[in-house]
């Protein structure tokens, strides 16, 4: 037992005489207060991105700072949250507190904030004079002044011209909200009486907190409910370390690029995460290229909630109770200063949660994916997955309506209508979302229309966006609006990935990747007042403008038409592995086009009476066809081992690497990939084939890198590589000599 766990026992066995079941009400009492915490928001928002999106969170703390109570919405907030409370610890405590002090928090620098647009309120819990503990509010609001329309500036070149920033600034005392500060706030947004509301909203529910937690203390006194808070952080703390400790000792490593093309070329800017496991702790450290002049530079806040801790918890910790105990085991290094991952004032930042970040929550991902599927738990091989996309369009439009009210409307739909990665249980689920926003959902196309000035035409999903694999990723949306009762609005629009989508695992394709593109001057209106239907853009006239992935001043005029795909997750397993009669249920429910199915899926089909059909028979031939011609050395059916498929595709014993599927060596040493010469083919080449929705590069343009067993041709893994850039393939390196675990 290594110093830490030890530590872990003594500090539990010293809290042995109290009583579990209390710890356990306990536990459900602080995590009910920041439910009512929720709730409040809900009822006192006026602002569909709390509302109907539920793009928000609340979290609950001791005096000291640590989580005891969430109410799950957000992910990535667990760790804003948790940096702005030690933030004002640090700055206030102990002669500069009073109770009923409020304090604003949204800059990604100093708070945590994942970025501006996120404003966060914390206040101290006081009982009489004694402080026990603090609350934090936080939501997206719709306008926090600059450059940033909704709190993104995609062409910002530096934080001052993004948006305001509160570095955990007081703004009211005694509970109530300073008039000075509402009447500098009013001058300086967008939609004033908006941000005031809902600021307000995030301090009733604070209010509300704070209201239960000196409830809960006067039924069990603070000394007791501080012993309970403590055992019931040892007692996550164990169960982590218990989980962690069932992954082997190694090094798990990948690589990434956050995309921009904000200046008129599509650069890429590299990114890489090595993932440590000892014993019972993990430690993240991540690296990239040096800071730059756009605003998808990722702060502490979208490092550690989105990057780090959004896949902890869904992978690896999603069965256990969430407090400090889960911080406890995990460490963080993001290395030198003046990086993407670890930015210093000015670089921009207001979209560093969903560019960097989501790059640094894929690579985490993949790299937990690698550590599980070499488990020796059947549990937690089963953890492994495709990466889920945490990518799509976002766009926030600016302008007046025909009634003269001055309007912000920010549609969540397409970042949060996005397809998770495939599963070893199965296919990865549709419209899954933001990994880090799972709670977080869009309006009903009713809501919306009734709200803001826009016209739902259609929802659909994007054909081809699911990653093909043994199990499919899951399933994105395509959506199209117009402008109604409005003439003329401005807007941003942002994606962090139109190049390089999710990557599928254990041979699995990568997802489809988005797109935004504006329908100008279109015959919408006129179809509508005809009575024709408009539910698809074949129907449409006009001209099509595909727009960069981030881009401002986009012009939405009435009669245009805005049109967003967004992303599909990674598949898992070989696609030839996937039994023919699913491939046929998808082709009839139109979520793969017959290109995909032949090209990805190795199908074969056949015409009857119009329909189309898999042929069950001659699909398992074809593909046993196919692969002879690129490996010669197959010796096994493709369907005598399609039941192995999944996520262990590779097995090690003692340096000494197998097939999963067929048993054939693969290679001897640290990493069997360099032993396996690679298939290499251009993504948009085979995307374009397949009706797959991406953007080729001209200048270095995306590999896939396919390798395959050399002796039942079974697709083990597909990498993406980025021509002329060399980097060592994804993998895990074991710290151990010996073991006998699967990948």
């Amino acid at each position: 037992m290594n110093k830490m766990a030890h530590k872990v026992a003594e500090a539990a066995q010293g809290l042995s005489e109290l009583d579990p079941i209390t710890a356990e009400v306990v536990r459900c009492a602080f995590d009910n207060i920041a439910d009512e915490m929720a709730i409040v928001l809900l009822r006192t928002s006026g602002s569909p991105v709390l509302t109907e999106a539920k793009d928000f969170s609340a979290v609950l703390f001791d005096t000291t700072g640590r989580q005891v109570g969430t109410a799950g919405y957000v992910l990535a907030h667990l760790a804003s949250s948790r940096i702005a409370i030690q933030e004002i610890i640090k700055l206030r405590m102990p002669d500069d507190l009073e109770p009923g002090d409020i304090f604003i928090c949204n800059d990604p620098y100093t708070v945590g904030a994942l970025h501006q647009g996120d404003v966060g309120i914390v206040m101290p819990i006081h009982d009489g004079k004694i402080l026990i503990g603090w609350t934090f509010t936080n939501a997206h609001l719709i306008d926090v002044g600059g450059a940033s329309i909704s709190g993104i500036a995609p062409e910002a070149h530096d934080c001052f011209e993004e948006a305001i920033r509160f570095p955990g600034v007081r703004v009211g005392t005694a509970g109530v909200l300073d008039r000075e500060w509402i009447r500098f706030i009013g001058a300086n947004v967008r939609v004033p009486v908006s941000f005031i509301n809902d600021v307000r909203s995030l301090i009733a529910a604070c209010h509300a907190g704070a209201e239960r937690m000196r409830g809960l203390v006067g039924e069990y006194g603070a000394d007791t409910l501080d012993r309970y808070i403590e055992y019931n952080i040892g007692l996550t703390e164990k169960a982590f370390r218990e989980r962690i400790s069932q992954l082997p000792d190694g090094v798990a490593h990948t690589y990434d690029w956050v995309e921009y093309d904000g200046r008129g070329t599509a650069d890429l800017h590299a990114v890489a995460c090595e993932m440590t496991v000892e014993q019972d702790r993990l430690r993240f450290s991540f690296t990239g290229v040096e800071q730059v002049k756009a605003f998808i530079n990722a702060t502490p806040g979208a490092v550690a909630g989105m990057g780090v801790m959004t896949p902890v918890v869904c992978m690896l910790a999603y069965d256990i109770p969430f407090n400090e105990g889960i911080w406890n085991c995990i460490e963080i290094d993001t290395g030198k200063p003046g990086t993407v991952v670890n930015p210093r004032v000015p670089a921009p930042v207001t979209n560093a949660h969903m560019e960097t970040g989501a790059r640094l929550c894929r690579m985490v991902g993949e790299s937990l994916a690698l550590a599980c599927s070499h488990s020796g738990s059947e549990m937690l091989r089963s953890r492994a997955a495709g990466q889920a996309p945490s990518s799509g369009p976002g766009a926030a439009w600016f302008g007046v309506k025909n009634d003269d009210e001055l309007t912000i409307f920010f549609p969540l739909d397409n970042l949060v209508a996005i397809g998770g990665g495939a599963q070893t249980t199965g296919d990865g689920q549709d419209l899954y979302g933001y990994q880090a926003t799972l709670a977080v959902s869009f309006p009903d196309v009713e809501v919306h229309e009734l709200l803001d000035p826009f016209f739902i035409l259609w929802r659909r999903f994007a054909i081809n966006s699911g990653g093909a694999g043994r199990h499919r990723g899951g399933m994105a949306m395509d959506q199209g609006y117009t402008l109604w009762k409005a003439d003329n609005f401005s807007g941003s629009c942002f994606m962090a990935a139109v190049e390089l989508p999710a990557r599928g695992f254990a041979g699995g394709f990568p997802g489809g990747a988005g797109r935004s593109a504006v329908i100008r001057g279109s015959d919408v209106l006129s179809r509508l007042e005809s009575g024709r239907v408009v539910a698809s853009p074949e129907r449409l006239t006009g001209e099509l403008e595909i727009l960069p992935a981030k881009v401002s001043n986009v012009p939405l005029r009435q009669g245009d038409v805005y049109w967003a795909t967004s992303s599909g997750g990674g598949g898992l397993g070989d696609p030839f592995h996937r039994p023919p009669d699913r491939v046929n249920e998808d082709l009839h429910d139109a979520r793969i086009t017959r290109a995909a199915a032949e090209e990805l899926y190795g199908a074969v089909i056949i015409e009857d009476d119009g329909a189309l059909n898999v042929d069950v028979e001659a699909t398992w031939a074809n593909r046993d066809h196919i692969r002879q011609a690129f490996v010669p050395t197959k010796r096994h059916k493709l369907r005598d081992v399609a039941h192995n498929s999944g996520g262990n595709g590779v097995m090690g014993d003692a340096g000494r690497w197998t097939c999963g599927h067929c048993n054939a060596e693969l290679g001897r040493g640290s990493a069997w990939k360099s032993d396996i010469e690679p298939r290499r083919r251009l993504l948009a080449e085979l995307f374009d084939k397949t009706q797959t929705q991406i953007r080729g590069r001209k200048h270095q343009p995306v590999h896939l890198a396919e390798r395959y067993c050399p002796a039942c041709a079974t697709c083990l893994s597909i990498d993406i590589e980025v021509e002329d850039v060399a980097r060592t393939p994804p993998g895990f390196t074991f710290a151990a000599t010996t073991h006998n675990i699967a990948q």
